[in-house]
């Protein structure tokens, strides 16, 4: 998988690359505004999502990956944009913003290779976008995923420990990637689960290698988790 820095030097060339990141990162945009007008926004309806979008891709065309976290410059960017546009529109509205965001709005370019927040919450938001696209591929939502993930705290760790066990066997690790089927008997020789209870868990078990193998450490699938 690309990191987003090198999908980000893509889409400086690559229109249709940038578009991609653009509709993917939407969940992204919002949160960044949303905390700055301090209310809910919804694209198509609030003139502020369009800003942000807008700034989002000249984040895309000015990032320098030498400086920052593509994340953190993009919020910096919308936060500016979102600025200029309260004032040219001279509308009277309260915007959140906190100092740290003033000294980097006034910050020049040299500063902003001292700007490197990354908080939990945005590599969270980054993890879930790419799980969302990597499930895709195997025909596996993530509102499916969250519906189905067992309530039972007992049984989702003993799924777990099934995934564990999958992804740290290479042979039975290789067998799951190329046909996309739980190797069920593969499993059985090595842990005393019934095939059964192994079926009902396939997909959720399927999700969590996955999770494990593209190294995810944000993400904790739950019912409600990533709702």
């Amino acid at each position: 998988m690309r990191s987003l820095e090198d999908r980000i030097a893509r889409a400086k060339d690559e229109k249709d690359e940038a578009n991609r990141l653009i509709s993917e990162f939407k969940p992204f945009i919002a949160s960044v505004v949303q905390k700055k007008v301090g209310r809910f926004v919804e694209y198509g309806v609030d003139e502020e999502l369009s800003v942000g979008l807008m700034a989002f891709k000249e984040a895309i065309d000015s990032y320098d990956r030498q400086k920052s976290k593509f994340l953190s410059f993009a919020r910096m960017v919308i936060s500016m944009r979102l600025i200029d546009y309260y004032r040219k529109s001279k509308k009277e509205r309260t915007v959140s913003i906190e100092s740290s965001d003033r000294s980097d709005i006034a910050a020049d370019e040299s500063s902003m290779e001292q700007y490197k927040i990354a908080d939990e919450n945005e590599k969270r938001i980054l993890e879930i976008i790419e799980y969302r696209n990597l499930l895709k591929k195997w025909g596996i939502s993530l509102e499916q995923l969250v519906d189905i993930s067992p309530q039972k705290e007992d049984l989702r760790e003993q799924y777990k420990m099934v995934a564990r066990v999958i992804a740290g066997n290479e042979s039975i690790l290789k067998a799951l990637l190329r046909t996309k089927r739980l190797p069920v008997k593969e499993i059985e020789n090595i842990l005393s689960i019934h095939p059964k209870k192994l079926e009902r868990g396939r997909i959720y078990i399927i999700a969590m290698v996955l999770a494990m193998v593209a190294g995810f450490s944000y993400l904790n699938i739950s019912r409600g988790d990533m709702k």
